[in-house]
């Protein structure tokens, strides 16, 4: 039985993990292919440092890029499940993302609840009313 629960921790622990390297690969891709092109550098003169991140699986959120003498920053938006440069991004933008990371945290909240007994819709087995 132990070892039933320690494969299936293992499990969930690497599933996490694949999940948050995937995100990290996929921004670091993503964001080299977009500041090359904000910059008009070429990806391999592009250093990326990791200013933020979010969540248990540290998810990256900020990524500082650096290259051609230039320097910018670029910031994950969960709600539209992309990068943009943060010189782009509006107030209408950052209120979305607000509304979204709250809606967000009000269903997980939700979901660590538990549901409540309804003392009235209860029976036991073989007892007729």
């Amino acid at each position: 039985m132990m070892t039933i629960s320690r494969t299936c921790l293992l499990v969930g622990v690497t599933a996490i993990l694949c999940a948050s390297c995937s995100h990290n690969s996929r921004a670091t891709k993503t964001v080299t292919t977009r500041a090359a092109f904000d910059f008009d550098c070429p990806p391999e003169e592009l250093k990326l440092t990791v200013l933020d991140t979010e969540g248990a699986r540290n998810l990256s959120s900020q990524i500082g890029v650096e290259g051609c003498g230039k320097k910018g920053v670029y910031v994950y938006f969960a709600s539209t499940d992309t990068w943009i440069s943060n010189t782009g991004i509006t107030p209408d933008m950052e209120q979305q993302e607000a509304e979204f990371k709250e809606e967000q945290q009000k269903a997980n909240d939700a979901a660590l609840q538990e549901p409540p007994i309804d003392s009235e819709s209860t029976y036991q087995r073989g007892m007729d009313e």
